[in-house]
């Protein structure tokens, strides 16, 4: 016989990774990506990994990780700049955006 899984349980498998743009004048753009997780890492023990690759705790370039990039209003290049800033990590049931796992994606993210 198979052992019942609590519905609320079992959906929230993917983790995802929500960061944003700030350019010179204050505005702000979202962006986010949903990993596969099939190592079964909490968000905040991935939240962790994420924190002790950040620049300053918080910053990452926009390069790293293969993250979208986000499109900003206007970019000027004196005053903007390439960092992103990470929001939060946490469990979701929403499916990957690529299909990727987040052990992948830790690899190839930070400094």
């Amino acid at each position: 016989s198979l052992t019942k899984i609590s519905p609320m349980k079992a959906n929230l498998t993917n983790l995802k990774f929500e960061y944003l743009y700030r350019d010179a004048g204050n505005y702000k753009q979202f962006g986010s990506v949903v990993f596969e997780n099939p190592s079964g890492i909490t968000a905040e023990e991935a939240t962790e990994l994420i924190r002790s690759r950040l620049i300053d705790g918080q910053y990452f370039e926009s390069s790293k990780g293969d993250v979208p990039i986000i499109q900003v209003y206007t970019y000027h290049p004196d005053l903007d700049h390439g960092w992103y800033e990470f929001e939060q990590l946490s469990e979701t049931a929403e499916v990957s955006n690529p299909q990727r796992e987040f052990d992948e994606f830790i690899k190839d993210f930070g400094v």
